[in-house]
């Protein structure tokens, strides 16, 4: 971990009682310097930011956005995580960020459609960040613990209400690829017989759909099948081979380190890891 060049306020919640299951413990506001960079190998929470001024870079795997002020960023456990000020930005780049433990984070996550999302411009959602940071100054510990739930509730519902209506505003076409893909997860990617379903060139598909949903077409099918693996690793005793079968990956040995390019650790890996922190 990398930690230069930030000042701002920490607050910790400490535990009460048996762990609900999604817990913020930490959170607080970052400004940042031009030189800050914060980056976690193999993240064991999840990170929620809210981007109050400036501009920076967040990476989550192999994915990388630029966050703005207004913008809300999502930094989803058993990841690498890294995210930097951008040097080149005049405006100082700072952030409320929430810390939040619990692999039930990552199934709320994938059930209101958040996941492979990194960042979601625009959320229109600073008086709830906002709110956290003022409770945790004025409540508390047992009364908070559940407004955080209910609180990280309502940011998620928020969040996958804004990607839905602007979901609705995607092509027919953009609207009918993303679709097939989602339909798809579970079988080989063939780009061949999705261009021909579409009825359009793979060059204007992938330009159709970067223009629109933010990220290319291989990268959201890899991105999703990763996902998918990681919940069947923590949700069932399916061997790597078989996990990787039912993503359509033959080579349980391509799989594998499909994961780990992705996730910076074997499937195995990870298994014990995250069953262990569950």
């Amino acid at each position: 971990m990398i930690k230069t060049s930030k000042h701002g306020p920490v607050y910790h919640l400490p535990p009460v009682g048996e762990p609900p299951p999604l817990s913020v413990q930490f959170l607080g506001i970052n400004y940042c310097e031009t030189d800050y960079c914060n980056m976690r190998k193999l993240a064991k929470i999840t990170v929620f930011g809210f981007v109050l001024s400036g501009q920076g870079c967040v990476k989550v795997g192999s994915q990388t956005d630029m966050a703005r002020q207004g913008d809300v960023f999502i930094l989803p456990a058993g990841c690498c995580h890294e995210v930097a000020s951008d040097c080149d930005y005049k405006e100082q780049w700072s952030y409320i960020w929430l810390n939040v433990s619990g692999i039930w984070i990552l199934k709320m996550l994938e059930a209101y459609q958040l996941l492979p999302r990194v960042v979601i411009q625009n959320s229109g959602l600073e008086s709830l960040f906002k709110e956290a940071i003022e409770s945790i100054k004025e409540k508390s510990v047992e009364k908070l613990q559940t407004e955080f739930q209910i609180i990280l509730m309502r940011i998620i519902v928020s969040l996958s209400e804004t990607l839905r209506k602007r979901g609705d505003a995607l092509t027919s076409t953009v609207q009918a690829i993303k679709q097939f893909l989602d339909n798809s997860i579970l079988h080989p990617f063939d780009s061949t017989q999705l261009s021909s379903h579409i009825g359009i060139s793979n060059k204007q598909m992938n330009r159709l759909f970067k223009r629109e949903v933010g990220t290319t077409i291989y990268h959201y099918v890899i991105s999703k099948k990763i996902e998918s693996a990681k919940r069947m690793l923590l949700d069932t005793q399916l061997t790597i081979s078989d996990i990787g079968y039912k993503l359509g990956y033959v080579d349980s040995h391509y799989f594998s380190n499909l994961f780990h390019s992705k996730t910076g650790v074997r499937p195995s890996d990870f298994r014990k890891i995250f069953t262990k922190t569950q």
